[in-house]
């Protein structure tokens, strides 16, 4: 009887394929494998906050519905990592897609200007897949810059809620938020957004395996000390590599992108982020409104301001709050006053801040007419005012969060 060699081998057992990868893929894990694990001793995932370890079902659902278009990106100057940030695909088609994140990605921290010429990024996605990405466009207005990969495939791409901000101040409304049925009906076009609303800020971990974050909290009207004061607040506590991620509704729908503050998520609602992208898409330049004046929706006003304006003006339910109005502005020229409230716009009748804010898009460079209510004294005044444009001198100045975690 001839005696089998024993190699303690299974009969199923074959040998390893050495794994192949692209051009583009091996030099993002080149660069990924070693530094992204360095760095994100420094830079947590959000669960490092109590609030979002335990998440109930509705904040697990809203994850999974966003989860397939959210990724991660890092970004590198030579050899040295830049930054990390997430972000949001929101085209795509058969050979290529669009990411849209924060612009901090692309900042340089020396001279805190945007220079996306001698910047790598790289994408991540939760399957494993990495691109090497070029930047498209960008806006240091707005913080935020898109993204283009060369993708052999279409990849899931987010949904792209518009948001209704406004909100009547009538005494005799009957029906409050909380006797609203389960928010968003599915097939509205906006999402009206009411304080006290769920949200979900999420992002994607830069280090394998690209684990999806989530931070669950409510819409709220503090504020953070930005110049930039379109943008609206969430509850969320977000760590770093969450900045330039989406904001979602429990539809797993993308109503804003997040920035970072030490307590809460400041966000830019996707009307604004909407607007200017469509713009570029159809003239290769954007043209933002500078306002010149603080504004807000009626209802954030101070309860005894409010109470005012309703003694002056018992009709008014709706309307945009002047807050503030900045010395030397054409608002200031024209005779806008804190306390006004402005409710019309060349013609149209505003309810809400977004709204504004968009009609004023159309309008830059021309002469508005406006309608404007003073409570001080019950006049309804009729106004014109010039829409100005952003110039570099009046664009935001943004922090670079440095010292996030």
């Amino acid at each position: 009887m001839s005696k089998r060699k024993v190699t303690g081998r299974s009969p199923w057992q074959r040998d390893e394929k050495e794994a192949s990868y692209t051009p583009q893929e091996w030099d993002c894990m080149k660069y990924n494998l070693s530094d992204c694990i360095k760095y994100s001793v420094d830079k947590p995932m959000f669960a490092i906050y109590d609030k979002n370890k335990t998440l109930d079902i509705y904040t697990k659902r809203a994850a999974l519905r966003a989860a397939p278009f959210v990724v991660a990106l890092v970004a590198y100057i030579g050899e040295e990592m830049l930054y990390q940030s997430s972000g949001t695909i929101i085209e795509s088609d058969d050979v290529s897609s669009v990411i849209l994140t924060s612009a901090n990605l692309i900042r340089c921290p020396q001279t805190k200007t945007v220079a996306p010429n001698n910047i790598k990024v790289f994408v991540y996605l939760k399957d494993g897949r990495s691109f090497l990405g070029k930047v498209l466009t960008f806006n240091s207005h707005y913080n935020i810059v898109v993204i283009k990969i060369q993708s052999d495939a279409p990849l899931p791409i987010a949904s792209l809620k518009l948001l209704d901000d406004s909100i009547t101040i009538d005494p005799s409304e009957r029906h409050f938020h909380e006797e609203k049925t389960f928010q968003l009906w599915p097939h509205s076009k906006t999402h009206n957004l009411i304080p006290g609303d769920r949200l979900f800020a999420l992002g994607r971990y830069f280090v394998k395996p690209y684990d999806i974050m989530i931070a669950p909290g409510e819409f709220c009207l503090d504020r953070c000390n930005y110049e930039c004061k379109e943008l609206f607040m969430a509850s969320c506590r977000i760590t770093r590599c969450g900045i330039g991620g989406p904001l979602s509704n429990c539809n797993g729908e993308v109503v804003g992108i997040c920035f970072y503050d030490c307590a809460c998520t400041p966000f830019l609602p996707i009307n604004l982020v909407s607007k200017w992208w469509n713009q570029y898409k159809k003239n290769g330049v954007t043209r933002q409104p500078y306002v010149g004046i603080e504004l807000t929706n009626l209802y954030v006003a101070e309860l005894y301001v409010m109470e005012e304006i309703i003694q002056k003006f018992p009709n008014i339910c709706k309307g945009v709050f002047v807050e503030e109005v900045i010395p030397g502005s054409v608002a200031d020229f024209v005779g806008l006053r804190p306390k006004d409230v402005i409710t019309k716009f060349g013609g149209k009748t505003v309810h809400g801040f977004l709204e504004l804010i968009e009609l004023m898009w159309d309008k830059v460079g021309d002469s508005v007419d406006l309608v404007v209510l003073r409570a001080s004294d019950g006049a309804s005044l009729n106004l014109c005012m010039p829409v100005e444009e952003v110039t570099p001198d009046k664009s935001y100045s943004w922090p670079l969060w440095e010292n996030a975690r």
